[in-house]
């Protein structure tokens, strides 16, 4: 992430955050989009994205009290959808003061933060609703909401208007309302089955206080690599840098953003994605909805399209990915979705999936149920299996699609003369895409150093080992790259598309181990040489160095 930042943002001098002034982030222009919602809902206190029905905002009031507890869904536009009303179960605090949308084990949920203490009385006593996110359709339904108890570490109250939840770490982030100091940051991980009072854990101080104080409103991308916080006057991105924790990455020094302006009363902030996010303002007058979009992401002239109205019987499974990171896929014209694993590792669950708009998942051991919006089903098979590695060879493998390289070598896409193993292009065509044929999986064994060469010209890719990216981008030679892998165990290692035309494909593989010491050679007469079996492997000590079996010195 850090060249990332570099890349996208254009520096001069911003406020001052920590006793020096911030760089500002010129790349996002600011455009309105309207005003319609001020008939729905008069104060809007929190603006979240819907992630199960793509092109709709979540909005929620101050006023949301006693009988009138809700949520609306809104287009961009300002213009009512649908009407959430939502049973709290007894636990009602009124002062909602934001709304959060995220992942979590495979679902996806609305989080509304009962946060708000404008006169600091309730000390233990603020909640976290959390309910499984709706399809948006018409007219008004009624959900029964779960909640999540807790205070801050210091026993003390706090008034607070920010609540965001991070899709990689599964974790709310809280940041509280202090005018004319710091505020500061909590986490507390998300949990179903949480039970009494949870405690807050202090994250960091933001800044020094002197003009990011009064904070009202935050959200995190989807893909939970920027994290945005705001106040009336300033708003502030951070970015995470590879998959570290956001309580790593808040750390450091922000970035503001120019383009914003300042809001009376703005609490309210909601990511689309990475490139664009909308604000709005709890003012009872028409203050519009304002669409935020980086440089170059939208067309400048492009107005924010309607959202698509949703098939109500649409009800297919796009992409599943699975806890090691393996995109599982499914053949065209078939029920079974399929995943590899390595042998002698834990079987991975499903971690995230993508279903036909509107459709939701449920799952029982391995057979999943997608619902559509018409109550009409469609079922499933997962068929996860493991993968032992291919034995240890120093000589190349030249690849000839024989089912000895299908056992350890798994491919959606499969085997072409012309291609070897190939994979797809990266692009939007999932009759591809979905289908899991961007990249091509080898279950290896330990070895230190690894050579893929392609197959008639070079074809840009990315690696990762175990599911974790391996360097950067780059151009699959003929010749071959060598990579320096280092892997003293069986590994993963995937070869994934990076290019957004033509196919490509490897044609051969060699690995190699770094030279190691010959047991045989070593003087018996002058060292005490023990064999030791752990587990199922055989270990040979020597005085206090330690080698497995190959000689490879281990310790």
């Amino acid at each position: 992430m850090a060249g990332l930042v570099s890349a996208m943002v254009v520096w001069s001098a911003g406020i001052n955050y920590d006793g020096t002034n911030l760089e500002l982030n010129t790349e996002f222009t600011r455009t309105e989009c309207g005003t319609a919602y001020k008939k729905v809902i008069k104060e809007v206190s929190g603006l979240a994205c819907s992630r199960q029905t793509p092109g709709y905002l979540w909005a929620h009031g101050d006023e949301d009290v006693d009988d009138n507890r809700k949520i609306v869904a809104i287009s961009p536009a300002g213009d009512l959808a649908m009407t959430v009303m939502i049973n709290t179960k007894g636990s009602d605090r009124d002062d909602w003061e934001d709304i959060a949308t995220g992942v979590y084990d495979g679902k996806n949920y609305v989080f509304i933060g009962a946060i708000g203490d404008n006169d600091c009385t309730y000390k233990d006593q603020y909640y976290i609703y959390y309910f499984e996110e709706p399809a948006i359709t018409s007219g008004t339904i009624t959900v029964e909401a779960q909640a999540i108890r807790f205070g801050y570490p210091d026993g003390k109250a706090y008034n607070t208007e920010t609540l965001l939840y991070d899709n990689i770490e599964q974790v709310f982030y809280i940041a509280n309302k202090v005018e004319d100091s710091a505020c500061s940051l909590y986490s507390l991980p998300f949990r179903t089955d949480y039970n009494g009072l949870q405690q807050l854990t202090h994250v960091c101080a933001l800044g020094n206080g002197e003009n990011f104080h009064t904070l009202t409103g935050g959200d995190i991308t989807p893909d939970g690599q920027w994290m945005a916080i705001k106040n009336e006057k300033y708003l502030l991105l951070w970015a995470r840098q590879d998959n570290e924790s956001l309580s790593v990455t808040v750390k450091r020094k922000p970035v503001q953003v120019a383009a914003y302006k300042k809001e009376a009363q703005g609490e309210s902030i909601a990511w689309l994605d990475a490139n664009t996010f909308y604000t709005t303002s709890d003012q009872k007058k028409d203050t519009p909805i304002y669409k935020y979009a980086r440089t170059g992401s939208t067309p400048p002239d492009d107005p924010d399209p309607e959202p698509t109205p949703v098939d109500s019987t649409l009800k297919a499974v796009n992409e599943v990915i699975l806890s090691n990171h393996y995109s599982a896929y499914i053949n065209e014209g078939e029920t079974v979705i399929r995943g590899w694993y390595l042998a002698g590792t834990e079987k991975p669950d499903v971690q995230s999936y993508q279903l036909s708009e509107g459709a939701t998942w449920t799952q029982e051991g391995d057979e999943v149920t997608i619902t559509a919006l018409d109550g009409s089903k469609a079922f499933y098979t997962l068929d996860i299996q493991p993968v032992m590695p291919v034995a240890f060879t120093s000589e190349e493998m030249v690849f000839d699609g024989s089912d000895d390289e299908a056992a350890w070598l798994k491919s959606a896409y499969g085997w072409a003369d012309d291609k070897k193993w190939k994979f797809s292009k990266t692009d939007d065509d999932f009759s591809r895409e979905i289908a899991g044929k961007t990249h091509i999986e080898l279950f290896l064994p330990a070895c230190d150093t690894v050579v893929l060469k392609s197959m008639s010209k070079e074809r840009d890719v990315r690696f990762y080992v175990n599911g974790v990216q391996f360097g950067e981008k780059v151009k699959l030679a003929v010749a071959g790259n060598a990579l320096a892998v280092r892997q003293g165990a069986p590994f993963m290692l995937t070869v994934a598309s990076a290019q957004s035309s033509g196919d490509g494909g490897i044609a051969a593989i060699r690995m190699a181990r770094a030279k190691t010491t010959d047991i045989e050679s070593i003087p018996h007469s002058d060292v005490s040489i023990q064999k030791v079996l752990n587990e199922g492997t055989l270990y040979i000590l020597v005085d206090d160095k330690l080698y497995d079996a190959t000689g490879k010195r281990i310790r």
